[in-house]
């Protein structure tokens, strides 16, 4: 027998949807609804005072609907409404995609299913596992708002709130969801889960995690996340987390299968566990080389317990051995600021681990007390307890220059120079040197006067193999000249100006960085548009790289 049956299913959900953005899908009503086809039924049954008179059909009813095709224990129709409820083992079939469930509405007129208890909804490309959805046969959309599961194959989603579009094979997830395969975690909430492209995009903050080594995972509020490269975008507040490192900026990129990390504007590069920070507008780090590059106005921040050491560079970059050691290389304008200590060199290699940096190509040092030092090459030695700089050694044409009064206009100096340099400090301050091989000096002479107290006797000129030379109330004194020892002692009047110099003599007072901020060139004055012309550079070559690919 073949009945035309009218019926309509009147619903209330359950609350207002308060989790996401994702929404259940609009009703969408025909001009002309056809009636649904009740094609079998082993038993009617009208009661007058049950579900208002409306007959309940039983036995293993069958119903047709335009596309969709139902079969249940039994339906109660409702004559008047195009809608029909189904009940027992229903099965809900549309086009390719069928439904299984305890409890089913249907209206005819808007072709909006709702099916409750134990929901099973089976597409080609995905399976969805709930406890109540609807179901959108016009637009093939599945939406449910308590708790449901998507999967396919190892890949499966949870998700509080989630809306399913058949035909795209897409997926809007709402607040506490997550993406898992046996590769990767994705919680988060907002989440729009592409599967034919395998991209997931969100907009609310989201944790992507390694399951094979939980330590690296990203996070952030705005990004995307392909499950089959395993690669990440993120936007403004975006973090990589790797080997007890964080790279964070404005716009992060990262490969977890290649370990390559990638950060445009505001970068910074943390290690926690060393207490040190690199930061610029461009960076790229390699996970598996346990290494980064940073340009674009980059430095480093090493945090001690006293105060802090500061390194620039026009490129830095940071290098973790095998053995553990970790050395940071910076090429070309190298610059370092501590408290009492400053430094500049073309290029520099910061051993962290030993606590020893290197300054090549013209370097040159400052410390307290206007004293300075230059030599081919110069290397400062932290110590491991303090942290302050103990001791500087520097190689080849060696040269110590420390002004007589420190306060005073007047351009007077004590000198000596050698092959080598051995610089000692106590307390933070240049203590005393030792110069070998062609050493010389020219020192101003004081002595004490019982009337007039500090009074200058004259200027002592001297030559040896190995000189000493000691700070006495921050002026330096020469205590001993071994081999081949020659000195003289003349009075001012007696000695021209231009003999009271050393030859190579440069005094470079006014370079001298007084402050952190210092250690950017361009500090004085600041230009936006030049300190912006590495990341542009940059930019644009990456750009002209796309291009070509």
């Amino acid at each position: 027998m073949k009945l035309k049956i009218i019926f309509f299913i009147f619903f209330i959900f359950k609350g207002v949807f308060l989790f996401s953005q994702a929404t259940p899908p609009a009703s969408s009503k025909k001009d002309n609804p056809k009636p649904i086809n009740l094609i079998n039924a082993d038993m009617e049954e009208v009661n007058e005072h049950a579900f208002n008179g409306n007959i309940v059909y039983s036995g293993h009813v069958i119903a047709e609907h335009e596309t969709s095709h139902l079969e249940a224990d039994s339906i109660i129709y409702f004559r008047d409404k195009n809608s029909i409820e189904a009940r027992g083992n229903v099965f809900f079939k549309d086009k390719q995609s069928t439904l299984n469930c305890k409890k089913l509405t249907y209206n005819g007129i808007t072709r909006n299913a709702i099916a409750y208890y134990n929901v099973k909804l089976v597409t080609p490309d995905q399976t969805v596992e709930t406890e109540e959805m609807i179901y959108d046969a016009n637009q093939d959309v599945a939406y449910f708002d308590n708790w449901g599961t998507v999967y396919k194959g190892e890949n499966i989603t949870h998700t509080k709130v989630g809306k399913y579009f058949v035909k795209d094979n897409r997926i809007e997830l709402g607040d506490n969801s997550t993406l898992e395969s046996p590769e990767y975690i994705l919680e988060g909430s907002d989440i729009n889960y592409d599967s034919k492209n395998k991209i997931a995009t969100f907009n609310k903050f989201t944790r992507i995690t390694n399951k094979k080594d939980p330590t690296v995972y990203v996070t952030g509020s705005k990004g995307t996340y392909n499950t089959q490269t395993k690669q990440s975008e993120l936007k403004n507040d975006g973090k990589i987390y790797y080997q007890g490192k964080i790279l964070s900026g404005n716009d992060l990129f990262f490969d977890e299968i290649k370990g390559y990390g990638r950060g445009i504007k505001n970068v910074k590069l943390e290690e926690p566990k060393e207490k040190r920070f690199l930061m610029g507008e461009y960076a790229e780090v390699f996970q598996f080389k346990d290494s980064a590059m940073i340009t674009g106005r980059p430095y480093m921040v090493k945090i001690f317990t006293k105060d802090s050491l500061y390194i620039h560079s026009d490129t830095l970059i940071a290098i973790q051995g095998k053995d553990k050691k970790s050395t940071i290389r910076g090429y070309h304008n190298g610059r370092l600021f501590k408290s009492n200590i400053s430094g500049k060199s073309d290029s520099l290699v910061y051993q962290e681990t030993i606590g020893r940096i290197d300054f090549y190509k013209k370097p040159i040092f400052w410390s307290t007390g206007g004293r300075q030092l230059t030599a081919d090459t110069l290397s400062a030695y932290l110590n491991s307890t303090t942290q302050a700089v103990d001791s500087i050694y520097g190689r080849s044409h060696a040269f110590v220059i420390s002004k007589v009064d420190s306060l005073s206009a007047k351009l007077e100096f004590n000198q000596a120079k050698g092959r080598m340099l051995h610089a000692y400090f106590e307390n933070e301050e240049l203590h005393s040197v030792d110069l070998k091989g062609n050493a010389e000096s020219i020192t101003y002479v004081e002595e004490d006067s019982k009337t007039k107290g500090k009074e200058r006797t004259g200027i002592s000129i001297s030559v040896c193999g190995i000189l000493q030379g000691e700070f006495f109330d921050r002026k330096m004194d020469i205590i001993s000249c071994k081999l081949n020892a020659e000195s003289k002692l003349y009075p001012e009047s007696k000695l021209p100006e231009q003999n009271r110099y050393l030859p190579n003599f440069e005094w470079r007072d006014d370079e001298r960085l007084k402050k952190w901020q210092d250690i950017f060139p361009d500090v004085f004055p600041y230009n936006k548009k030049e300190s912006g012309k590495v990341m542009e550079q940059i930019l644009e070559e990456e750009e002209k790289q796309n291009a070509k690919i």
